[in-house]
Parts: C-alpha cells; structure tokens; sequence
C-alpha cells in the first residue's frame, strides 16, 4: 500500500460557511486549505466580505444585549459544555489540525485538545470570582462600590499555529465575562474555526460567537476598525500588530496583543545538560517550530559549549520527519509554501553574515506525496557571538540560534538585546543565580530549569515589541470587562453654597 492510499486526511462534514447570528451562511467567494503534508487542497473555506463582517458584528451586537445578563451559572454551565464536546471526539480534532496546518497528530491529540478543552474549563470556574470592590471612604455617609461590567462586541484575530488553544484563550474570558465575539481565524487555519463554531451552534445562544474567514487585508482589516467592535484581541506576528492597532487606533478601540518572540535559553556552565538538551530541542521544535515562545536563542556558557552542541546536534539529527497525519512523526511541515520559503530565506541570511549551519538548513528529500509538503529540516545555527541577524529576528519556523557566553552579566546583557520579551529561560544548579537572573531578563515569562511549561491560570504575555495584555490567567477576566463606579449617599447633610445664608 502506497503513503498516498494510507494517508487518512479529515474529512470536512459538509461544506464549510460564514457562522452569523447562529447560522452557517454562504459566502460570494471561496478559497481553498491546503494539507501542508501533501500541498494539496482539502477543503474549501468562505471568504467573507465588508458586507459580512458588517452582518457579523451586528448579529454580535444584537446578542450582547441579553448575553450581558446571562446567570454566572448559565455561563458557567455552557462554557463547560463547550469543553466536554471538544473533548468527545480528541482523535477527529486531532486529525483535522494535523491536516490543516501540519501539526504532528501525535502533538495535536497530547496538547491542543486537551490545552483547549482546559482553558475553557478554566474560565467557566474562574468566572464566578469576577467581582467588584466596596471603596472604603473617610465620609461615613457615603457607600462607594465597583461592579465589573463586560464590554460589548470583541474581534478576536487567531494565528495559524495551534488555532484550538488560541480559540479557547480568546472565547473562554471574553464570553465569561458577559461578551459576545466574532472571531477572524487565519487563512491557514480556517477550518478548524469553523468546525468549533458548528459545534458551539448547538450549546451557545445564537449571535454569541460569530465567524468570518477570508484575508486579512479585507476581512481582518474591516472587522479591527469596525465602530462597534468595543475591544480587539490579537495574536499574531508584530508587523500585522502595528496595521491593527492603527486601524483600531482611528476608531479608538481598545486591544490585547501577543506578538512574536526571540526567547534567549541561558545555559550556565553548573546546567543539567541532559535536562537543557531535552529542553532546548522540545522548545525550539515542538509544534515544528512554529511559536511564539520557541527557545529560539541558545546562549550557552563557554565551558559546557561544545557539548551541548554535540549533544543538541545528535537529538535533531534522530528526529523522524514526515506527514503530520503518521502518528510516528515528530516533526511535520510548516504550514505553507510561503512561510517554508521565508523561514528558508532568513537561514540564507543568517549564513551571508557569517553563521554556520550545524544541522538541518535544508529541504528533507522524501518520497511522494510528501515530495510536495512544505518541508524544512529541524535547523540549529551557529552565531557564537550573536552578531547576525539569527540572533535577533523571530523565524517562526524550526530554527535556534546557538550562542556562547563568558560570564552571567554578558548572558544577560545578550538576551535582552532584542526588541522582543515574551519568554526566557535559564538552567543552573544556583538557585541565587536562579533567582537573580529571573529577575533582570525582560520577559513576560521567564523559566527556571524547564521550557514550555505554561498550565492554565498562568498569565501568559509579554513587553516590548512582543506586546500587552496577559491571557490564559483569571486577571485576563480584567481584560474584558471594566469597573464601574457606583455612588450612594447614604443621608448626609448639604453645606449651603448658594443663595442667601
């Protein structure tokens, strides 16, 4: 039997539409997804108009004005009924983000189902502790309270790299808090959107969560400077933040952005290598290295270099390449033609500037249907002095960088030259050391001895270019409501001012 006959790609449950006001509508144009394994099409995905977006927000709109006053309890109650139907069918998801955007199914039924499935969960607990404050006053008659009220209609933008787990760390605190949505999914990852929002058709109120897919130059841009979108959230590259936030700016609309990252991994010379190894690859080639807290810098202590080199070196060269649907791979395609071919580009930079390949730098030779994926070798890089533009520029793709360092003020002063700071790390046996280096590396994130390590209820962002705003954390609840101030007078007396004394 050929890899073509066995390949077991999803299968759409019928033609994909624009989900508005909870109804699956056509759209007057489509485009087609592609399987990054194969580069063939698969599924054909609506691309939605001005018109559309109009309609969407609208139907949101609509929805808010009884969402807003929906029970905690109720709330509660559908959020985790979203989760349980995520969770019926781990093995269907799991193949549909393997055939839609190349993530290894193997990752995609270990972390994205069930990542999804938790931070909805989350926030159907969480909620219950959206609360305001009694303001304590100096005037006895006075009786000063906060309530938290949601904010209206949210335009929630959603990367192509793990689409479910964005999906959740949007919906989840924005629909706890009282909001309705309508979600723009990337182009590459559409389809996975849409089938969230079948699946949400027959457990939430109609309107409450709207879908618009298509490009973002006309769907994204139309629904970021929308008049009635009262916040946008987005995830996603910074060179795509700075067009949303000026669109928002003109209609002075609020946002949450989490952007790119270059995370700096510190290895001091006192390391558990084999734990730092381990970490270093899963952190730079899980999810085939598209993500924005990738350990994409590797700064390495002079004397434990070359053997982290070495033994870094040896683990990427074993890792098995192949189609995403195979549950024996371990690293699969990136997501598109265009993204293999800039993250090919940068490495052909990196090299023009003087850094060596160490391993990987290439495109994998593999037998047909694959021979038309969009495949690029696991990468490591040398650049011992961090002076290329490896060592500074997000790839988003399977490619680290590896650095050398003398003493802890040079690792530091390294890993923060970048305009970047999502996520650091460092590995040492000192825990003062520990202590000390966590506390000066300017990162939303900073990991000791570990990598990747993000549970729910962790505030999960950024400074810098890499962006504001926290998710996947009960402050995000803060994010999508606003206090209100309530003053009571409670009887006191008048001083006279005016008139005749």
């Amino acid at each position: 039997m050929s890899a073509a006959t066995m390949r077991e790609a999803f299968v759409p449950s019928g033609p994909y539409g624009l989900h508005i006001g909870g109804e699956e509508v056509a759209a007057g144009d489509v485009f087609e997804a592609i399987d990054p394994s194969v580069g063939t099409a698969w599924a054909e995905v609506p691309q939605a108009s001005s018109g559309d977006v109009d309609r969407a927000v609208a139907a949101a709109r609509g929805a808010f004005a009884s969402w807003r006053r929906v029970t905690p309890a109720t709330r509660q109650t559908l959020l985790w009924r979203l989760a349980d139907a995520v969770e019926a069918e781990p093995e269907r998801w799991a193949r549909l983000l393997a055939t839609e955007n190349g993530r290894p199914i193997r990752e995609a039924s270990a972390a994205d189902v069930p990542t999804c499935a938790a931070i909805l969960r989350y926030f159907s607990g969480v909620l219950r502790d959206l609360r305001g404050d009694q303001i304590p006053l100096e005037k006895p008659d006075s009786l000063v309270y906060t309530v938290r009220e949601p904010l209206g209609v949210i335009a929630a933008l959603i990367p192509w790299n793990s689409p479910l787990i964005t999906l959740a760390n949007k919906l989840g605190p924005a629909l706890a808090a009282g909001n309705t949505v309508v979600l723009k999914p990337s182009e590459f990852a559409s389809a996975s959107v849409l089938e969230f929002a079948r699946l949400a058709q027959g457990i939430l109120p109609p309107g409450v969560v709207n879908v618009v897919t298509g490009y973002g130059p006309s769907v994204g841009a139309a629904l970021v400077a929308h008049a009635d979108v009262a916040k946008v959230t987005f995830t996603g590259g910074t060179p795509t933040a700075r067009k949303i936030m000026a669109a928002a700016g003109a209609a002075l609309t609020p946002a949450i952005m989490e952007l790119g990252g270059k995370g700096a991994m510190v290895v001091c010379a006192d390391a558990d290598l084999d734990a730092a190894v381990a970490d270093a690859v899963t952190g730079i080639y899980m999810a085939n290295g598209e993500v924005c807290v990738a350990a994409s810098r590797l700064l390495v202590h002079r004397d434990v270099h070359d053997e982290f080199a070495e033994r870094f070196a040896a683990l990427a060269r074993s890792i098995r390449i192949g189609d995403a649907l195979d549950p024996a791979t371990q690293f699969g395609p990136l997501v598109s033609a265009p993204q293999r071919d800039r993250v090919a580009a940068a490495i052909a930079a990196a090299r023009e500037e003087g850094a060596a390949v160490v391993v990987g730098g290439d495109v994998p030779a593999l037998d047909a249907p694959l021979d038309g994926g969009f495949f690029l070798a696991p990468t490591l890089l040398a650049d011992p002095a961090g002076s290329t533009s490896a060592s500074r520029e997000e790839f988003f793709g399977p490619v680290t960088v590896l650095e050398r360092f003398d003493d802890d003020a040079e690792a530091l002063a390294r890993a923060n030259a970048t305009r970047y700071g999502l996520a650091a790390g460092v590995w040492t046996r000192d825990l003062a050391r520990a202590h000390r280096m966590a506390r000066e590396l300017e990162a939303g994130i900073v990991w000791v001895n570990t990598w990747f390590d993000l549970p729910v209820g962790v505030p999960m962002g950024g400074v810098k270019d890499s962006g504001f705003g926290r998710e996947l954390s009960a402050e995000t609840l803060h994010e999508y409501s606003a206090p209100k101030v309530v003053n009571v007078d409670l009887g006191s007396a008048r001083p006279q001012l005016w008139g005749e004394r």
